[in-house]
């Protein structure tokens, strides 16, 4: 069932075409014509006449409109047109408005200058454009001027002749050519300020997004902006010929480019009728080039017509996707198309076409309608871009979903490797352990075994055998299972397990240990760093031969410090050093300790420990 409520894309093509007919109703409106006296016909004669030449004339009637370039021949240089002033209702308020004219014009009523429109020697000055206005002087008994001479100069490249004419008086023609021209003017200025401004916003977004349709729309704006700007000059900054080729230029671009665009938007993929936008336009410039050179202007036509033709394929082949995939955007290029299409068709008829009397004046409506389909093409593109960020956004949000979902895989794995990781260090310590104990506790206990056996009155040595394998067998448990995870607590806990045994081996300790700063480490740290501290003190009860041990560790500035002394009989430092002291060396390098021993023959032995805070291994 149909909803009863009009979608948004049916209110914004109702909003559209109701624009649509206020303007032409305004342009209908605005084309009315005042209660005057309309002038359809004139004198003509070749070559520059006055009152006091006029004889020498030869005078023809013609019906007005009349355009040069459908005479044949095509009508060149100044000719003069000639009309009686009885026409005129009122002899002392006398107006005539000319719809249009070309290229320029000179009035005279009787043998005395009245006006000009535009430089009447100049060639290259055009007024064809524009509708001119005339105030003849008020009549008076003695000038006896009773005929209006219109002087007109041009030539068969341009929009040359004479359009009909309105006679009345001031009040009543006045209005009218302000309207006119105010169409005219405030049409062009509409056009020009619109499309700079798309100009600007789509060569932008194409240097920003490098989007060849928004660089595409913004030459194509560009252009159209040109030729409404040349079209309303009547005095050129340029040479007629430049002037007018470049009218065709920006014409032809707009023309070819705006279809190729229009086909890409709508994701029409026909090569041959996008190459046939570009071979038509390229014979369309030649074509203006050659009537620069003073080619027939037929030829120019026809480069025109081929232009027309193939943008009306690529119109066409719009129409038909619209009518097989509807959709706003292609619907909305599909109809500013084919109003386009119709009305341009129409400017065309009577500018080249038809033979009306009154289509030399008529409004050309091509520069407007144009207007409205750069806007359509503009809105579909707009469209594509709301729905490219729209479709980005949703991508972006995915793209989110997948990298966290990632990232939680990762770290799933990291944590797992990290585990095996502390697995496999527990093996390799518990597999270098048990290593130890057979070869220290076990050698212990056979040469205490042996002892038994061949001397079991030697009580006190088989005791100190005992304890020693005690001992080795307590730091064996210790570094299987250290406790906590703080090195004072490793300390403290190592005093309180050995320092019977350093009494038992006359040694005095002097401990002097504060509380280490953030010295949280993993579990195999602690099993390295108490395997060190066993092995140093181990070191000074086997071959120092020392009395008393000092022991200070605490904190400095920049890093955690133990320091482990002896007043043995030291070594030479500078030497080859043990096993021992090549594997205590090795051990503070894995877990990040600075090592540092200083011994002097004699005197004793000192061992340095430094690591740096916050460290965890």
């Amino acid at each position: 069932m149909i909803s009863a409520e009009s979608t948004p894309f049916t209110q914004w093509l109702r909003g559209w075409l109701a624009i649509l007919f206020l303007l032409l109703c305004m342009l209908i409106c605005l084309q009315a014509k005042a209660a005057t006296t309309e002038i359809t016909e004139a004198e003509l004669a070749q070559g520059q006449f006055s009152a006091s030449s006029a004889a020498q004339g030869q005078w023809q009637k013609v019906a007005l409109s009349d355009v040069w370039r459908r005479q044949s021949p095509c009508r060149q240089g100044i000719w003069t047109y000639r009309i009686p002033v009885s026409i005129f209702p009122d002899p002392q308020d006398r107006s005539l408005l000319i719809y249009r004219a070309g290229n320029r014009l000179r009035f005279l009523l009787g043998d005395t200058k009245i006006g000009e429109a535009g430089e009447f020697q100049n060639q290259d000055t055009d007024v064809s454009n524009h509708a001119t206005m005339l105030k003849l002087p008020a009549a008076s008994q003695s000038d006896g001027a009773n005929t209006l001479y219109i002087q007109v100069a041009g030539d068969c490249r341009r929009y040359s002749g004479l359009s009909q004419m309105l006679a009345g008086t001031y009040e009543e023609i006045q209005p009218l050519h302000g309207r006119k021209v105010g169409i005219f003017i405030w049409s062009t200025v509409a056009i020009v300020v619109v499309c700079c401004i798309l100009c600007f916003v789509s060569l932008s977004a194409a240097i920003l997004y490098r989007s060849f349709n928004a660089l595409l729309f913004g030459i194509t704006c560009g252009f159209w902006a040109l030729r409404a700007w040349l079209w309303s000059m009547h005095a050129l900054p340029l040479p007629y010929a430049v002037w007018f080729f470049l009218i065709d230029l920006s014409f032809g671009i707009w023309m070819s480019l705006i279809c190729i665009l229009a086909m890409r938007i709508n994701h029409i993929r026909l090569r041959w009728l996008e190459l046939a936008q570009w071979i038509t336009l390229a014979f369309f410039l030649g074509s203006s080039v050659a009537l620069v050179f003073g080619a027939p202007p037929l030829f120019k036509a026809l480069g025109i017509d081929l232009v027309v033709l193939a943008g009306t394929g690529a119109l066409i082949s719009i129409m038909v996707q619209a009518f097989r995939k509807p959709a706003p955007g292609n619907i909305a290029v599909a109809l500013a198309g084919f109003v386009m299409l119709i009305l341009g068709m129409y400017d065309h008829w009577n500018v080249w076409m038809t033979t009306a009397p009154d289509a030399y004046q008529r409004f050309y409506f091509t520069p407007l309608i144009v207007l409205f389909f750069i806007l359509a093409v503009g809105i579909v593109l707009n469209l594509q871009y709301m729905r490219a960020m729209r479709s980005d956004a949703q991508y972006k949000k995915v793209l989110e979903a997948e990298v966290s979902r990632q990232r939680a895989i990762l770290e799933r794995h990291h944590q797992a490797l990290a585990q095996q990781a502390r697995q496999e260090a527990v093996t390799s310590e518990r597999e270098r352990i048990m290593k130890d104990m057979h070869d220290g506790l076990g050698s212990q206990l056979v040469g205490l075994m042996s002892l038994v056996q061949t001397a079991p009155q030697q009580q006190s040595e088989i005791e100190h055998e005992l304890q020693q394998a005690l001992d080795t067998l307590r730091a064996t448990i210790d570094t299987l299972s250290p406790s906590g995870e703080d090195l004072t607590t490793v300390l403290a806990q190592f005093r309180f397990r050995h320092e019977s045994r350093f009494k038992r081996a006359g040694i005095q300790l002097h401990w002097r240990v504060k509380p280490f700063s953030s010295t949280e480490w993993s579990s195999n740290g602690l099993i390295q760093f108490e395997q060190m501290i066993r092995e140093i003190f181990t070191n000074i009860i086997k071959h120092a031969g020392a009395s008393e041990i000092w022991v200070d560790a605490g904190t400095n500035t920049e890093d955690n410090f133990l320091f482990i002394q002896d007043n043995g009989k030291g070594f030479d430092a500078s030497g080859n050093s043990g096993r021992g002291l090549k594997n205590l060396s090795q051990r503070a390098t894995e877990i990040g300790i600075r090592l540092s021993i200083d011994s002097t023959p004699g005197i004793g032995t000192t061992v340095s420990l430094y690591w740096s805070l916050m460290r965890k291994n």
